[in-house]
């Protein structure tokens, strides 16, 4: 009896104890159950198989890294372009800003000339014609000749200035 009592303890024990496929756990039963069916082979593959779709990730990462960061190496360098492009333009509207502030003022100045000339070229021909009709009454025409001679020939030459200004 002892024998059959020695195989049922057996048996029993053998059907009490769970299987698994995870090495961690389990014990000597899950351990001879999961070479004989292969499952620790199955795992293994399985990890390499991870372990390489990991390092593939990896690999697919480290390609994107170097082309954003090429990218960004691009469009830092453009935008230092710009930049300095930036800056030129803003020195040269500068320099045509003060350029225009000096033209306005030269402007200023020649139109106030202009209208300093033309006033003088009014009063001259207002003498002149003063002059000619001096000339018609009874004074010396030989004195007038003179005079109205001195008064055209200051006219001509400021015209001759005003067209000067003028350019």
């Amino acid at each position: 009896m002892k024998p059959l009592y020695m195989v049922l303890v057996a048996g029993l024990l053998s059907v009490s104890c769970a299987t698994t496929d995870d090495p961690r756990q389990g014990g000597l039963m899950s351990g001879m159950h999961s070479l004989s069916t292969g499952a620790y082979e199955k795992r293994i593959d399985e990890r390499e198989a991870r372990l390489q779709r990991l390092r593939e990730t990896q690999q697919e990462l480290k390609i994107e890294r170097q082309e954003l960061e090429l990218d960004r190496t691009e469009r830092q360098a453009r935008l230092d372009k710009i930049k300095e492009r930036l800056s030129r333009l803003d020195m040269e509207s500068g320099q045509l800003l003060k350029e225009l502030k000096n033209n306005r003022s030269s402007l200023a100045e020649k139109k106030r000339k202009q209208a300093e000339l033309e006033q003088n070229l009014s009063d001259l021909r207002r003498d002149i014609a003063n002059l000619e009709h001096k000339r018609s009454s009874d004074a010396s025409v030989a004195s007038l000749e003179s005079e109205r001679n001195r008064l055209e020939e200051e006219y001509r030459l400021l015209l001759d200035l005003y067209l000067e200004l003028g350019k």
